[in-house]
């Protein structure tokens, strides 16, 4: 039983370290140029190890795949001070939701970025974790406009949801894959995007017909 629980331990540490050699080489270059030999030395562990333990056609893939999904679950465990609490006007909160959601991309867009883009390119391969994250996304929002039923004209709650999430989604794409090469400027100052995208929501959350 010992003996198992050392093995687990050091299946771990070289999980562990594989992630961690990822974001480091993400933070210096584009995915595409990082090979599974230069992920392995960075890592210290063995290209077979990464073979191994990934097992797709793209190991390299996998490890950024599962690299994404522990820091996008890092990430909304977080404890920030928000005004998307109940006692916030909706404007306010909306305006927090954004900002996190800037906020978020500044961080770990380095990950993001890519993996958005393997997720558009590969669909097959990115498994049923990311459907996942994403009925989460939705699911976060109808829980908010739930709460917030009283402030808003809309009846569709899960239709309203579901365009929340694409409203967010589509306006994070500007910074998360040009970043300073973006065209609109505006998506490059984390106030004025939160207040562009909250004010575009809460328009059509309380003037809809």
């Amino acid at each position: 039983m010992r003996a198992k629980a050392v093995s687990q331990r050091r299946s771990q540490d070289k999980r562990d370290r594989i992630l961690e050699a990822l974001d480091a080489l993400l933070r210096l270059k584009p995915f595409a140029e990082i090979s599974v030999v230069e992920l392995a030395e960075k890592a210290t562990v063995s290209p077979a190890t990464i073979y191994q333990r990934f097992r797709n056609i793209d190991a390299t893939a996998s490890v950024l795949l599962e690299l994404y999904f522990t820091k996008v679950e890092e990430w909304a465990k977080r404890p920030r001070q928000t005004n998307s609490k109940s006692d916030a006007r909706l404007f306010d909160a909306l305006v927090a939701i954004a900002s996190n959601a800037f906020d978020q991309v500044a961080e770990l867009g380095h990950i993001m970025r890519p993996a958005y883009l393997y997720s558009r390119h590969r669909p097959d391969r990115v498994g049923p974790e990311w459907s996942r994250l994403e009925r989460l996304a939705l699911e976060g929002f109808k829980a908010f406009l739930i709460e917030r039923s009283a402030e808003i004209r809309i009846d569709d709650i899960d239709g309203a949801a579901a365009h929340l999430c694409y409203l967010f989604n589509f306006m994070l794409l500007g910074p998360l894959l040009h970043g300073e090469d973006a065209d609109w400027k505006v998506l490059r100052n984390r106030n004025e995007f939160a207040n562009s995208v909250a004010t575009i929501a809460y328009r059509y959350l309380v003037f809809a017909d």
